[in-house]
């Protein structure tokens, strides 16, 4: 479980390449690191001479795929991790146009056709890196198993501990992950607050407490402890005042 406050400084960006063909993944690999050696972007390159090789590992940020791969084929391959989960912004790699519309279908972010034009590789590369640096401040990355899911700050309602897990509750569903409050609480954003030992709850969903719970915006309560009521009503006031909700 990893999470990033705005205003950090720039992360390791996960890459990887998946290429059948040797002499196209030695190519593609090295130009990705010529690329972000030269815009002094930090990363972590991976490579990989077919898909399923790719199912046995976590998420990564960036993935350059080819599609006539065998025995798996790069859009089954994107299939099955984005069922699981995988939010790896895509970049096809084919000889065919015809499967750019098939790329709509798995979210890629875009494909690039043989023989791949070095330029138009460095301008996707660059983009993709910054739609990453922007988004991860405003997320926190779940894991699950072999996947990794960012999940918005926005959406979260409140984090509670329950059987030795954190669960992460959104308006929509309830997301368990091994981790420690504790340290979850050191890398969030003053928009949470501990309000109890066992929650810490988003101030932009707050409607109303009193000395013994808190009241959300979708009519859920959660325990506020007695000791933490005058802090937590000093950081509600500042939120409201800072988002000018009250004078």
């Amino acid at each position: 479980m990893l999470a990033v406050k705005k205003g950090a400084k720039r992360l390791l960006i996960q890459i990887a390449v998946c290429e059948d063909d040797p002499v196209l993944l030695e190519q593609l690999a090295g130009w990705v690191r010529q690329i972000l050696d030269e815009r002094c972007i930090k990363y972590n390159l991976e490579v990989f001479s077919n898909g399923g090789a790719l199912l046995l590992r976590e998420a990564f940020d960036i993935l350059l795929l080819d599609i006539a791969m065998k025995p798996l084929d790069g859009l089954t391959l994107a299939r099955k991790l984005r069922s699981r989960g995988d939010e790896s912004r895509l970049v096809f790699i084919t000889a065919h146009r015809q499967y750019a519309i098939d790329a709509f279908d798995v979210q890629a972010s875009h494909y690039l056709l043989k023989p791949v034009n070095r330029e138009k590789l460095e301008k996707l590369l660059v983009r993709l890196c910054d739609s990453v640096q922007e988004e991860r401040p405003y997320t926190i990355a779940v894991r699950q198993g072999a996947s990794l899911r960012r999940i918005p700050l926005a959406q979260i309602l409140y984090l509670e501990v329950l059987d030795r897990k954190i669960h992460l509750h959104t308006v929509k569903e309830e997301i368990p992950f091994y981790g420690k409050l504790d340290e979850l609480a050191m890398e969030l954003p003053e928009t949470f607050f501990r309000c109890h030992r066992s929650y810490m709850v988003n101030l932009q969903h707050v409607q109303c407490y009193d000395r013994g719970e808190v009241e959300l915006d979708t009519g859920e309560k959660i325990l506020l402890s007695k000791r933490r009521h005058k802090a937590f009503g000093l950081a509600f006031l500042h939120y409201l005042k800072k988002n000018g909700d009250v004078l």
